[in-house]
């Protein structure tokens, strides 16, 4: 029996208390010794901050952390994850395949994946793969101390919170932070497009980057070089900052996109209309999903403009030139969106010039700066 509780999905959580806890007498171990060991696991460090400050300070629990599947599962031959935070979307080893290699290896743990693509699909498979709850980023205190109660891994006043590393916490990485609201951000609008769409879309882990305008070509050459493209363009603006969403599809995905949309829009007009229209939704839904997401996290509500078709069939750097007297020293955000049940895949790239990002700085800083706060 499973269901949707809270914000996260819940499943046998009285197997979770028989696991962790009777494990640990059929190991030998010793009442006073009965503090769990706990691992984070998500690339970005700032997510792991952050996960770590919605854990209750009086849990009986040593917090050990890793950047990827492969230290995770490192962390687990070595006893030391009893219960496991994973992330969906990193390098070397994602959430997927972690818990694939969990339940080949049949390694004893308690997993709990908390996870920016929160689409429906997603839960299903973690949940198919042995995960026992899934949350939501940005996670809640009240949510985090609710699930651990449910499953019996937490009472009020049993101990305290230890980290088995001491080292004070450094400022975080500005891209790191950037790179993390983005992953938020990009969840809400995978899961939007998805539920439009009626199939699963794959997330990577957003590409982040300060370009000066002379990096500009490269940046967007380098996410598609050699085929013929098709760009549309939305401005966007909110408490000062201002901002431009690309969205961008190769020729060989727009028609297939046309089809898809075709029985959820209607087949009406002509079919390069079709095709227009295709386009200009989909970069609607992405872009204003995206924006809503960023501006949830930076509390700024943005205003969209309406979506522009740069050109069709044109190379790269025509669409480059065509916007190029726009753009400057910007934060350019690129989210790659693919489609593997119909083959398609389209980039949306967010531009933030210098001006803008001074004011994302100050809305972040709670982020940007360190733990003593």
């Amino acid at each position: 029996m499973s269901g949707y509780v809270g914000g996260y999905i819940h499943m046998q959580w009285h197997q979770v208390v028989a696991c962790a806890r009777i494990k640990a007498f059929n190991n030998g171990r010793e009442p006073e010794s009965m503090t769990l060991k706990v691992t984070l696991c998500d690339d970005s460090k700032m997510a792991r901050k952050q996960l770590l400050r919605t854990l209750p300070d009086d849990w009986d629990a040593e917090v050990h952390q890793a950047e990827h599947g492969e230290q995770a599962l490192t962390c687990l031959r070595e006893g030391r994850a009893e219960v496991l935070f994973l992330d969906l979307n990193m390098p070397v080893k994602d959430g997927y395949e972690t818990l694939q290699a969990i339940k080949e290896e049949q390694l004893e743990t308690l997993v709990i994946v908390v996870s920016g693509d929160i689409q429906p699909e997603a839960q299903k498979r973690v949940q198919a793969l042995g995960a026992m709850a899934f949350v939501k980023k940005p996670m809640k205190p009240e949510d985090i101390q609710t699930l651990l109660q449910q499953f019996g891994l937490y009472q009020p006043a049993a101990g305290q919170l230890k980290l088995a590393d001491e080292t004070p916490q450094a400022p975080a990485n500005p891209l790191d932070v950037y790179r993390e609201v983005s992953n938020v951000a990009m969840g809400q609008a995978g899961d939007h497009l998805a539920r439009v769409l009626d199939t699963f879309i794959e997330l990577p882990v957003p590409n982040v980057n300060f370009i000066a305008p002379s990096e500009l070509h490269m940046a967007i050459e380098s996410i598609d070089t050699n085929k013929q493209v098709a760009a549309v363009s939305q401005g966007f603006s909110g408490s000062g900052i201002l901002g431009e969403a690309l969205t961008l599809f190769n020729d060989a995905s727009i028609d297939d996109i046309g089809k898809l949309l075709g029985a959820k829009l209607g087949e009406s007009g002509s079919i390069k209309q079709q095709r227009i229209e295709s386009l200009m939704d989909v970069a609607s839904i992405l872009s204003s999903a995206c924006l809503n997401g960023l501006g949830q996290q930076l509390h700024v509500e943005f205003a969209a403009s309406q979506p522009v078709l740069l050109g069709e069939h044109q190379s790269m750097r025509e669409l480059i030139k065509h916007g190029e007297h726009r753009w400057q020293k910007i934060l350019a955000i690129e989210i790659g969106y693919q489609l593997p049940e119909h083959k398609l895949a389209f980039d949306l790239l967010l531009l933030f010039p210098a001006d803008a990002v001074k004011i994302l700085d100050q809305q972040l800083a709670h982020w940007l700066q360190g733990d003593d706060e």
